[in-house]
């Protein structure tokens, strides 16, 4: 009979080996559930004809340009099939730690966002006019999963406006301000500003007044105005405004007195 502490570290060595297989096993199974688009796992997999899973975005985007898979190269359709064994496989996974690592830490994050939007969805489509300003922002900036589209940032904001909020109103006003996701107009962007401050944004009465204290935006250069706007920046109900957007407001009114 081998000694005690000779058969437990036989035992331990066994354990070890049994270990590592185990990791191998798993990270093999990772890598077969990676997208071959984006090299990350799917939130939303989905069967293309070359008998690949994708993450859904990724496909349809590549789809758009190519016309072929990704990974044999040959002519492909266009139909994608979800992937739920592979979702709910995912998931188990990872819910019982045997997927670790950066990745799974990326699909976690990619997962909370994909929540994050649908949640403020449901509040927008419920008539929140401050959600429908918020997904009006994802899509601007591209956060939060979404990809940037100044078109559905115009229309979240328009939604936002007629529900009547306030920030909604303002932002709707810089897009025509700016040109994004519909032609200028100065004088659509003018009112809608205005509108804002009414309802009292922070932030459009701040760019009110500096619109008038540079004037800009074809008004004309008027320090009645600015300090008009800029003094109601302190007292306007939706903080919607940056701390350094309110300083310069202090700062012009203190160098700018009546």
């Amino acid at each position: 009979m081998p000694p005690k502490r000779g058969r437990e570290a036989a035992e331990a060595e066994d354990e070890t080996v049994q270990l590592r297989r185990h990791k191998g096993a798993f990270e093999e199974a990772m890598n077969e559930l990676v997208c071959p688009i984006t090299w990350s796992l799917p939130v939303d997999p989905v069967m293309a004809e070359d008998g690949k899973v994708y993450e859904r975005s990724a496909i349809e985007e590549w789809l758009k340009q190519q016309g072929k898979s990704p990974v044999t190269n040959m002519a492909m359709g266009t139909r994608l099939l979800p992937a739920l064994q592979v979702k709910n496989m995912i998931r188990t996974m990872v819910a019982s730690g045997a997927l670790t690592g950066d990745k799974v830490d990326a699909w976690k994050l990619k997962l909370k966002e994909e929540e994050e939007v649908v949640e403020m969805l449901l509040k927008a489509e419920a008539g929140e006019g401050w959600a429908m300003w918020i997904l009006g922002l994802w899509y601007e900036l591209g956060k939060k999963g979404l990809a940037e589209d100044k078109a559905k940032a115009f229309e979240w904001y328009e939604k936002s406006h007629e529900a009547g909020d306030a920030t909604g109103a303002c932002y709707l006003g810089l897009c025509y301000l700016d040109g994004d996701g519909v032609p200028k107009c100065l004088a659509r962007a003018n009112t809608l500003m205005s509108q804002a401050a009414e309802r009292g944004s922070k932030y459009a009465c701040f760019r009110l007044g500096g619109a008038y204290a540079k004037g800009l935006w074809g008004f004309p250069k008027d320090e009645k105005m600015a300090r008009r706007f800029y003094s109601t920046v302190a007292s306007a109900t939706n903080d919607d405004c940056t701390a350094a957007n309110k300083e310069e407001a202090a700062t012009w009114l203190r160098v700018h007195p009546a």
